[in-house]
Order: C-alpha cells, then sequence, then structure tokens
C-alpha cells in the first residue's frame, strides 16, 4: 500500500515580492481614520448622544498569566469649536495643525450642520492625494 503525498496537490511557486506602503500612504491612512472619528463624534454631537472611542488593549490575567485582548474607551479631542456663534474645524496630524493654507489652519464651518460636510470633504481630499504635501511636512516621533 503505497502512501500519496497530500502536498502534491497543492501548487508551489516563488514567494511574490510584497509591495510596501509608502510613508505618505501611511499617514494618509492614518489621516482618515482620525477624521472618520471626528466624524463620528460630530455626528453624535447632531443627534444629542454621546461619543465613546474604544481602543483594544491587551491584558495579562493575573491567574492564568494569559494575555487576552480586551476594548477601552479612549480619549479624543475634538478637531472643531464654537466662538461667537460659528463652528470652527482643524486638520490635525497628532497635535500639530496642518495649514493647507500658509497662516490660516482653521476652516470657517459656519453652523454645526455643515461639520459632516467638511469632514467628508476633508476625508476625499486626503484620499485624492490633495494633502500630501503637508502630510510630507509632518516629522514622526523621534527615535531614541
Amino acid at each position: 500500500m503505497t502512501k500519496t503525498n497530500p502536498l502534491q496537490a497543492l501548487s508551489f511557486i516563488a514567494k511574490p515580492k510584497v509591495e510596501a506602503f509608502s510613508p505618505i500612504e501611511v499617514k494618509r491612512n492614518k489621516l482618515i481614520t482620525r477624521l472618520n472619528e471626528q466624524r463620528a463624534m460630530v455626528q453624535c454631537l447632531l443627534e444629542n448622544t454621546d461619543f465613546v472611542a474604544y481602543k483594544e488593549v491587551f491584558i495579562t490575567d493575573d491567574e492564568s498569566g494569559e494575555k487576552r485582548k480586551v476594548k477601552r474607551p479612549k480619549r479624543v479631542r475634538p478637531w472643531f469649536y464654537q466662538s461667537a456663534d460659528k463652528y470652527y474645524f482643524e486638520i490635525k496630524y497628532g497635535t500639530k495643525s496642518l495649514e493647507i493654507q500658509k497662516t490660516k489652519p482653521t476652516i470657517d464651518v459656519g453652523s454645526k450642520d455643515e461639520l459632516l460636510t467638511v469632514i467628508d470633504t476633508i476625508i476625499d481630499a486626503t484620499k485624492q492625494g490633495f494633502l500630501d504635501a503637508e502630510l510630507a511636512k509632518v516629522k514622526g516621533p523621534k527615535k531614541q
């Protein structure tokens, strides 16, 4: 009785080259993620509900020593604010505001109903690469 090798049914190939993301694409995706958080926060503001964002963290069980992933609430600071019955929005990367126009980092939104439209416009512009010049100027955390 001969044994047939089950691996013969598989087709093996040389390892394909994995395309790496460029640093600007990584920054673009991070900005879009943060803008979507801001969008959810504005949605809660318009609906008069509480906004809670979560992050996943690993905790170690004291008894078994086993690590598991749990969701914890995280603090998200709004990029929009109200002054004299008008709303304003700043595009931020980390803690720095991006200046799309020289010395003008703030967007005049008007009413709070327009906040979603402004955020959607910024997300579209980011996806199309219009903020790449500003994102390229942003430095990452300093390595020690």
